[in-house]
């Protein structure tokens, strides 16, 4: 018998990979739309990197004037993950005007359930089990 984590796997809506955009091409965007030099922003972004650091050291929670904010969360383990809460708007923005492209599309909305009988339909011989 086969698992609902199988059907959701083959049939569950999921974003198109695509190629990430690399940390040139990121300097490069933003020369582009600042008119600053090349070094100034990798500047700017590696000591943007360092305070982001030493405050999650200290325990605080570093906020970015755009609302992003990252908060360290200390683990039973005695170790440290830090949770990154992304600006809002941001968040708004990639989702009314995404562009890339979806795997199964047809698919989004649909319950578990309904995967689990695409699932059933094209491998009668190995059923999602109950």
């Amino acid at each position: 018998m086969a698992k609902r984590i199988q059907a959701w796997t083959a049939y569950g809506p999921r974003l198109e990979p695509v190629k990430p955009i690399k940390p040139d091409e990121l300097i490069e965007n933003i020369v582009q739309a600042t008119n600053q030099s090349r070094g100034s922003v990798k500047a700017v972004l590696d000591e943007l990197d360092v305070q982001i650091e030493n405050g999650l050291r200290k325990g605080a929670v570093v906020r970015l004037p755009n609302g992003t904010h990252f908060r360290p969360i200390g683990k039973q383990n005695g170790t440290i993950r830090v949770k990154v809460r992304i600006n809002p708007e941001v968040k708004k923005n990639v989702n009314t005007h995404y562009r890339g492209g979806w795997l199964n599309a047809e698919n989004i909305g649909k319950s578990i359930a309904e995967l689990a009988d695409l699932w059933n339909e094209a491998y009668p011989d190995d059923p999602i089990e109950p």
